[in-house]
Formats: C-alpha cells, structure tokens, sequence
C-alpha cells in the first residue's frame, strides 16, 4: 500500500489561487495595516505549528506502523493490498497473433542476435505500441508496416517463355508480408494437375507504395502461411517486381488474386520504461482491425542463471565440459529472449528458426520443417520449425545441444501416429526407459480423461542438468530436471522411481490444462496447477495402481492443512496486482489446495458429472483464455441433468473456498439422547487474534459422515454429501445409536477439519484400537485431526496422543505411520532442548517396536514399493531416537561401502541409502564430510549427486555448516546451491541465521539472479525452525533492515513469522503437559515389563539412551529424503516420506 503525505495534501489543499480573491468593500471592521500584518504573521505560525504537529505525529504513527507491521502487517495480511501497480498489465489496445522468430545462438560466447516479426492489430486507434523487453540491445531499424487486402478481378495467365525461381521463399512474416517490390505467389490447385509454368507480364507504373499480390488458383483465399501445422503449405515463388504492376494471362482457368498494400508507419522513438516495457511510439495512428507488422532486431546474453535462455553444463565421461542452451519462460521471461507480448493472454502463433553449429541438435515446440546449411557461415545450420498453434509466451521452449534420444509412438485419439522422444546427455540415455514406457500411457488415458486429442503432432520430454524447478510444461518440449526424468531401477529406490511418474503425468496433464486452457492472468494460476495437481494423482494411479496414490494425496492435504491454518495463509484464487506477486502464486496453496478443491467438487457433484463438466469447459475455451468462474459455469451446465443437484450453485460453492482464506472445523455436537446433531463451522486458526474478516468468513459445506456398523460393511464408504453446511449452524437428526462412533468427512475429501464432543472422541479412539475402521485414510485423519486440534487448545493432548497406540501392536499402513510421524515431528523439534525429550525418544521405541520386527527391520528384502516406502520412514525413525541397533547397523553399512575400492559397487539397498548417508555424515565428522565432498564431486550421474547433496547439510561441526553456506555461493552449480541451505535446528540454523544477515547482499545477489523461486528456500532454511523470542526479534529486525529487497518475499516471511509465534506459543502452552504425558507412560511401561518377567523386548529397541549422543534424520522436513534441493517451509513436518492411496477411481 502507497503511503501519502499528509503535510503535502493539507498544504496543497490550502493553497489558493491569487486570481480568485476578488475585493468588494461591503461594510465591517477595518483595522491598521500593522495589526493586519501581525494578525497574518500569527496566523502563519500557528499554520506552520499546526503542520509540523501534524506531519511529525503522521510519521511517528507510519515509522510505528513500520517497525511493528511491515510483511506481518495486521491490516494487509496478503501483502499489497493497494491499487494494481500502473505498469503491471500492458494495455490491450494492441494485440498479436503471430511471430516470426529468427534467433542465431553462439552458446560457445554466451550471446544470442535474432530479429522477430510480430503481426499485431490495433482494437482502437493508438499512437504506440507497448510490449516488453528485459536485458535486451534493440536495434534502431526497427519497422512498422500496415497490411491491407483487396480481393482483384479475375486474370487471365499463358504460358511463361522462361521458368521462374521455384525456391521457397524465406519469407520472414507472413505470406503477405513480402519485402518491398516482390510478388509472392501462392498456387493451389482446383484439379488434379501439375501448374503449368507461368510468365507474368509486368506494366511498369512509378509509385511510392510497395504492393504485394497473392495468386491463387483455388477459389479459397488460403494463403501458404495461412495453412494449419499439421499441413504442408503450398510453395511461394518469390519474384522481383516493379511497384504497382499489373499482370495480365492468356488461359481461361479459373483464379482470383488478392492484392496487398504494405504502407511503412514511421517510429518516432522506441525506449525502455518501467516493468520491462518496450514503448514504441508512433507518427500516426493505428487503425483498428488492420495488420501490422512490427520487425525489431534484437541481442542479448544468454545467461548464467536458470531463467530466459540460459546456459547450461555438464561433463561428459571423457572429462569435457559440454554445453548447451536452455529456455525457462514461466513466467515472465519470455521478454529476456526476444521482444513480445509476455502475458498470458496474449496468445498467438509461433514460426521459429534457429541457427546453430551443425554438430548440435535444435528443438523447438513444433517439428523440423527443413534444415540448411548456412553458406557464409561453414559448420552452421539453420533449423526452421514448423507454425505452432495459438499459444502463450511463456510456452514457447527452445533447446540446441549435443543431447541422444530414444523415441517410441503411439496413436492419439485422431487416430494420428506421434513420435515420444526422450532426450538427455548420451551417458544417461540408459534411464530415459521409464519414462518413455509410461507416457504414451499416459497421454492415451488422458486423452480419455479430458475427451480431446493431444493436438500437436510431436512431444520431446528432455532432461536438462541444470534446471531450477521439477519440471516445465513447454508445450510439445517438456523441460525437466535430470532426476525428475531418467530412472535406473539398478542405481534408484522406488521413491526415484515414484517421483519421475508424478512430474511426468503432472506436465502432461498441462498439455490440456494450462497450455489448451490456459488462465487470462495469474491471479487464476491455480486452475493450471491445482488441475495438473489433481490429475497427476489420477494419471499415476492408472498406470501404477499397487502405489495406491491417493493415499498420498490425503497425506498432502493433511499437511497442507497445517501451514493453511497460519494467519497470514492466502486464497486460492488472490488478485495478483503487483509484479512480485506473481511468482509468490507458485505455493502449495495454488498446488494442493487447487487440487483437494477440485477433487472435493467431483466426490461432491459425482464423477460422471464433473467429467461431464470437464467436457464442456475444455471443448468451450480450447486455445483460448479462461477464469475461475468459467470452469464453474461449465459445471453448473453439466449438473443441470441432475434434479439432486439443481439447488447446487456451483459458483457459490467453490466460490466460497477459492476467494476465502484458510479453511474451517466443523464442530460436531451429539446429543446421545435424541439423536440430534449440531453441525457449526468456524475458522481453524493458529492464530489467537485471527483477521476480523476470517472469522467471520462462511464456507459451503458438504457434510459426509458415517459410523463404524457402516465402516466396517464390505460396502465401500461414500464421500457424496448428506447434508450441506451453509450457514453458521445446522442441526440434524441422524440414525447412530448413543453406543456408537459418529465419524464426519468421510475419507477425508472435505478440505476440513472435524471436532467432536468429548464422548464422541472416546467412541472414536475405541473404535480405531478396536479394529472397526478398516480404511487406513479414517486411521490417519482421525490421528491428524486430534493432534491438530490439541496444538490449538480444541482439545487435550492426552486424547490426541492417546490415539497413537493404536500402531503399538503393529500397522501395516504407510499413510497411518505418515501422518503419525509428521505430527511426533512437530513435537520432537518443539521439545528437543527440553529434559522430556529422553521420554520422547523412549515413547517412539515402543511405538516402532512391533512394526520394525515384522518388517525385520529392513534387512529383508521389501515385498513391493509399499513396503519400501514404509521401512524407510520406520527405520529412518529407529535411528532417529537413536536406537543403538539402528545406529550400529548405518555405521556398518556406511564402513563396509566407504572402505572398498570401488565405490560404484554400492551394497546398501537403495531405499535406505540416503539414511545410511545421514547417519554417517551426522556422527563421521571432518573425515565422513570430505568424503561426500569428494563423491559430490566426481560424481557424474545426478541421482548420486542430488542424494550425497541432500544429506550433507546434516552435519553437526559449525565450521563445516559455514563451510557449506559459503560453497552455495561460489563453488557448487546453481541448482545445488539452495539445497546446502536445509540444514538442521538449531545448531545449523542459527549459524544460516547469522550467516545470512552477515552476507545479506551477496547471498540475495545470487539467489534472486538464478530464479524468482528460490529466495524463498533460503529464507525458510535460516529462520524456518524459529522457537525462541530472540530468534524472532532477529529475523523481525532483519526483515526491517532489508525491507525494499523482500517485499517481493512478503508472503514467505509472513508465514515464517506465524510459524515462529505458534512454535513459542506451543512451547509456552504445551510442553510441559506433552513432557509429563510421555514420562508417565514410558514409566508405566517399564513397570509393566518389569512386574511380567518373562516378557521380552529386543534390546536393540528398548536400551537406554542415557549413553546416546543425540541425532537427527534430516530436517523437520526431511532432508535426508528430499530430492527437490529446496528448503520447504512446515509447520510441524516430520521426516518426509510419501504415503498411500485410495481404492475407487477418481474421473
């Protein structure tokens, strides 16, 4: 929000203009000129006292409000909440709908020239043109032509005395668009004949107007630019001509011509403004509805960093470094590679061509047109792509490396075969076999998920070595990071494995939603990412059904619910009014929220419906632009045919959660003697003094429920609504009997919480130690719910952590153990300085004990990827409360590999690898560290660098911690350089606090240069773990210290600061009842054991950590198991291992 001076506007207000005092003597006092002037005087001083009051105590209450509110401020809790910023939108009075791009890439020297023809069309009359540009030398011969047609008589040809040129002309803009005194010629046949050759009879006629003529013998007015992709169009001759000619044949064919003026417009002045804009203004007006063509020439440096058109590297197995270039556009820096109109919005076609050295590869969205050899430029080649289809900027990809693919086909719905090609460096083209086995899976079922044909006639999915994100969506070109892509099953887990089917079935998924359908702004991105979200859950189930993905769908949401209850959380679907806004929308709120909404409004509306929905709304907005609420027209459409639903307003009701923040808990108040329920919903807060506003926000509710005579029937459970929660409070009167559990948001589709009385929650624990809920789904909400509603004083912590010995006797369940896992999380990084931490420790023994034995802790080999999964989160566990079994065996392991000669031969099963890795670097010191050191460093393959990566900011020396931060800065590649950043609380994340306010400019220089993305990672890995009042103060006066530079990050600090307060709060709170909780139980225990002597317990489970150095496995987060290299920002996130699935399918 703008600040104004006060001062400033009462001044100006009571400023007066001389020529409007007018003097007309009528009567009244007269007085001396001295009193006049003494009179004037006092006045003035009293004015002059009056303002500087009121300017001083203005800015004692701003400087106050500043010291207190910037980034947490308690009126604008989403950051800018002021007007738009004026230079955020380019006006829409000019628009494109085609490029002509020539781009002559040098990688060798890190530089690029080209020159862009841009068709646009004026929708008013203006004088200038405004697109964008960043970073870019545009050269001063710049044009401006006006293109307009007139349909000419019927002509008359014979036969021509000499053969013209037949070369394809290398027409730069469109096929009217010529250069100045030649006649383009574009001949379509109306039989079956070959065109005689023709000879044009010139009659020549001075003018200053250069014309164009378009022949054709077709009654079509089709021109050969003007022909789909997909078709080859027909040839143009290009011919030398005198200006205003006319042409005159001898043959009685049918023809028509169309006739083509091309007036130059001239360019006063082209300069740089503001947001990136190029301003081109202009000598005359644009009229509407009339084609330009803007032809700009153009350079730039290809860039170090991993945005625009970059340079990427890798060294190949003899010892060469080799490169490449790169493009990464989302979301805005399509304008740092060539002139254009970077917005979303503005959708148009592409024709690319690229020049580049003749022993690399050039790919673009579309496929080769032609190639050729560029004569004055020995060992260079032109590679010319074919037209694309109207698309966004920041789609548009382009590659040139010396990268081998393996290519398979398949048939698409348009019974059209299409080459898949996987490309990566030649050393790992043995990984690409994965993903090549499940994309044309994948495109085939999506085709008949969303009922529409993949529409381009090519995909290349390409792993790049260097790459910020996962993954991107280019269209036709799908850019990956190296690990996101290739897969070994010799050399990779099945976590590997798992994660290379989610983020290709998720850029896939964007073929149709994001780049067929693509959103107006970016206020709507989540209709891109929350759909792709969705739907890579559905896409992986179908084509790896034993990995029950929807299981980890409801493990995503649950852990999404803890940062959505912060404060300063944000809506769905928030107006991006400010440019630094834009990229703060790539969140997990846009992501995952997007995605449980979506999927709450197909349990809710039936799967018939919303695919039905679906139907309509992609057939409707098809290579155009759509918002929110035309995704929910289209669904109102489809439910029309329901007379259930015809009370259902679909806006409402998605409405309701997509511009509301944060989410409620349903209350759920039995009364056992009537059978009445009370249904209330109020926000779930962390907050004590939530925003007015959210309080009273009112959600649309649709309530599920069942009870355990249901949940144990052979019938699967419906999450169909029963009753609908509108208001503030319902009361219903439902069929449970008084001795039975009521359960509510049946498999957890409702993006809510539920809260239940007191005797409703002793029904429920009973239940779920009884064995009567059967879905593993039930199992893990209920225990997330109650451990979630205790943090925030809804309920005792006793009943919350009672419910976690419903696993003492074992639990097959990945999703149980994952969320009961993430929830200990929160308190073993809350409680660790504290004395109950050794009952804590001694509690989670008992808890892993009987699962770990019928798993055999590991040592066998895992029955399927399940079983994987979950041994790695038991294990990594074991040795996390230091379990002296678990302890010994990661150091034999570690030993027994590290002191070979070969370390290729790697006998450590995969899944426990990274484990093993932690564990070692945690208590090897100097010696263990320069290892790793040493493996990241000549390691070639990328998974044994991101896996060495990820563990090595376990260390505990707080030289090497530091030694590592400096490394992010100078020695490691940019896409590692986030990673080192994870380290662990609170030893490493007080030294990365101290680290980073000391070298604040030099760590921010580096960060914001690789992406607008990964900032944010460092923020949350120095002050993510904040449990102290001093540790606040210090990131409080660190924010205020540097606020200009992260205002662009307001958001990140927002929830970094709510997430430190509800930390200090808990600890304040709930420490102490947790401690006495866990003393009492390990205590009872070890009676119990001691009054029944001839019970046994493995003494690798149940030894004493008295003598143990404490450790810890990764992050909060889970450092040792992340592959992403970015600090991710939880409120109370266990070790992170990915979950279950559900059973029905989903669309």
């Amino acid at each position: 929000m703008s600040l104004s001076n006060s001062r400033n506007q009462f001044l100006a207000f009571e400023s007066h203009n001389q020529d409007n005092i007018q003097y007309e003597r009528k009567g009244g006092i007269f007085v001396t000129t001295c009193v006049c002037v003494s009179f004037i005087l006092c006045a003035v001083l009293v004015a002059t006292l009056v303002g500087i009051i009121v300017y001083f105590i203005t800015y004692f209450k701003l400087s106050q409000s500043v010291s207190t509110n910037d980034f947490w401020n308690e009126a604008e809790p989403f950051g800018h909440n002021g007007p738009p910023s004026p230079d955020l939108r380019l006006p829409s009075a000019v628009v494109p709908s085609f490029y002509r791009l020539k781009l002559r890439t040098d990688i060798d020297n890190s530089n690029f020239r080209g020159e862009v023809y841009i068709t646009i069309k004026a929708k008013s009359n203006v004088k200038e043109i405004i697109l964008h540009s960043k970073g870019l030398s545009i050269n001063d011969k710049a044009k401006l032509t006006e293109q307009t047609y007139e349909e000419i008589q019927t002509l008359h040809r014979k036969k021509r005395e000499e053969p013209a040129n037949d070369t394809i002309s290398e027409n730069p803009t469109t096929a009217t668009t010529a250069t100045a005194n030649t006649l383009n010629v574009t001949i379509k046949e109306v039989d079956a004949q070959k065109p005689t050759n023709e000879t044009f009879v010139p009659s020549s006629n001075e003018h200053n107007e250069t014309t164009h003529i378009k022949l054709n013998t077709n009654v079509s007015n089709e021109t050969a630019n003007d022909a789909p992709a997909n078709e080859t169009a027909t040839p143009t001759v290009a011919i030398p001509i005198p200006n205003n000619t006319i042409y005159t044949t001898v043959t009685n064919r049918n023809t028509h011509v169309t006739h083509s003026s091309a007036r130059n417009i001239q360019i006063t002045s082209i300069t740089q403004g503001s947001g990136d804009r190029l301003i081109i203004k202009l000598a005359s007006t644009l009229k509407p509805d009339v084609d330009y063509i803007l032809e700009l020439n153009f350079e730039g440096k290809i860039s170090d960093a991993m945005t625009g058109f970059y340079k990427s590297t890798y060294t190949s197995t003899d010892g060469q470094i080799r490169s490449l270039g790169v493009t990464q556009f989302e979301p805005t820096s399509a304008r740092a590679a060539f002139p254009c109109f970077d917005e979303p919005a503005f959708k148009a076609m592409f024709e690319i061509s690229i020049a580049h050295p003749s022993n690399l590869t050039a790919l673009s969205n579309m496929k080769v047109s032609s190639q050729e050899d560029i004569p004055d430029s020995p060992g260079w080649r032109w590679t010319h792509f074919d037209r694309s289809v109207n698309m966004s900027t920041y789609l548009v990809a382009y590659i040139v490396s010396d990268f081998k693919s393996v290519e398979t086909t398949y048939v698409s719905k348009d019974n059209i075969t299409k080459p898949i090609r996987v490309w990566t460096r030649p050393e790992l083209i043995h990984k690409a076999s994965y993903a090549l086995t499940i994309t044309p899976k994948l495109l085939e079922y999506y085709e008949e998920v969303f009922g529409l044909p993949y529409v381009l006639d090519k995909l290349d999915l390409i792993a790049i070595p260097d790459f910020s994100s996962g993954a991107m969506e280019n269209w036709g070109l799908i850019t990956f990071r190296e690990t996101t892509l290739l897969f070994d099953p010799a050399a990779s887990g099945p976590r590997d494995k798992q994660n290379v089917a989610i983020d290709v079935a998720h850029e896939l998924a964007h073929q149709w939603f994001g780049n067929l359908v693509t959103m107006t702004w970016w206020t709507d991105l989540w209709l891109n990412e929350g759909f792709a979200t969705y739907i890579e859950y559905v896409g992986v189930d179908h084509i790896e059904p034993e990995w029950n993905m929807f299981e980890s769908f409801s493990i995503d949401k649950m852990d999404l619910l803890r940062s959505d209850s912060l404060k300063n959380t944000s809506p769905v679907s928030r107006k991006v009014i400010d440019a630094s806004e834009i990229s703060q929308k790539f969140d997990e709120i846009s992501y995952t929220k997007g995605a449980n909404l979506i999927r709450m409004l197909n349990h809710t509306v039936s799967q018939e419906l919303f695919h039905k929905g679906l139907l309509i709304y992609l057939n409707q907005w098809t290579y155009s632009n759509a918002e929110e609420n035309d995704l929910w027209a289209a669904m109102s459409t489809a439910v029309e045919s329901d007379s259930n639903l015809r009370q259902l307003s679909v806006v409402e009701f998605m409405n309701s959660w997509t511009r509301q923040a944060g989410y409620p808990v349903v209350n759920v108040d039995r009364n056992y003697e009537t059978g009445d329920v009370m249904f209330e919903q109020k926000l779930f807060t962390s907050s004590d003094d939530p925003y007015q506003a959210m309080i009273d926000q009112l959600w649309h509710i649709p309530i599920s429920y069942t009870w355990p005579s249901q949940a144990k029937s052979a019938k699967p459970q419906s999450a169909k609504p029963e009753l609908w929660l509108k208001e503030r409070s319902v009361i219903a009167h439902l069929p449970v009997d008084r001795t039975q559990a009521l359960y509510v948001n049946v498999d957890a589709i409702g993006y809510y919480r539920v809260n239940y009385d007191t005797k409703n929650w002793e029904l429920l624990s009973a239940a779920l130690k009884s064995g009567h809920f059967k879905s593993p789904i039930t199992k893990a909400q209920l225990i997330d719910d109650a451990f979630n509603l205790a943090k925030f004083s809804h309920m005792n912590y006793s009943q919350a952590l009672g419910l976690t010995t419903c696993v003492i006797e074992g639990e097959d369940s990945k999703v149980v153990w994952e969320l009961l896992l993430n929830n200990m999380g929160f308190i073993k990084y809350s409680i660790r300085s504290t004395s109950g931490y050794v009952y804590f420790q001694d509690y989670m023994k008992i808890l892993l004990q009987k699962q770990l034995e019928r798993l055999n802790y590991g040592l066998s080999k895992p029955k399927d990827d399940n079983e994987a999964f979950l041994i790695e989160n038991l294990v990594m566990w074991e040795c996390e409360v230091e379990a002296p079994r678990c302890l010994k065996w990661a150091q034999d392991e570690f030993t027994n590999w590290s002191t070979q000669g070969d370390l290729s031969n790697n006998s450590i099963p995969v899944y426990l690898r990274s484990l093993v890795y932690n564990m070692a670097i945690k208590k090897g010191g100097r010696r263990a560290f320069e290892f790793f050191w040493d493996a990241f460093q000549n390691a070639t393959d990328p998974n044994v660098k991101t896996l060495i990566i990820n563990n090595l900011p376990a260390t505990r020396d707080p030289a090497l911690i530091t030694l590592l931060l400096e490394r992010s800065l100078n020695e490691l590649p940019n896409q590692y350089a986030p990673t080192v950043w994870g380290v662990e609380p609170t030893v490493g994340t007080r030294i990365a606090q101290d680290f980073l306010i000391k070298n604040f400019d030099a760590i921010y220089n580096k960060f914001t240069s690789m992406d607008e993305f990964t900032f944010p990672s460092i923020l949350n890995g120095a002050f993510g773990f904040i449990i102290s009042e001093d540790e606040l103060n210090k990131l409080k006066s660190f924010a205020l210290q540097h606020k200009d530079k992260l205002l662009p990050v307001s958001q990140t600090l927002q929830k970094i600061m709510d997430t430190a307060k509800l930390r200090i709060e808990w600890m304040k709170r709930h420490a102490p009842t947790v401690n006495a909780w866990f003393k009492d139980y390990v205590t009872n225990h070890k009676k119990s054991l001691s009054e029944a002597p001839n019970t046994t317990t493995p003494s690798t489970t149940t030894a004493s950590t008295g003598n143990s150095t404490q450790t810890s496995i990764g992050n909060e987060i889970g450092t040792a198991n992340s592959n992403t290299g970015n600090v991710q920002n939880s409120t109370d996130a266990a070790p992170e291992i990915n979950g279950t699935t559900t059973t029905s399918p989903e669309i």
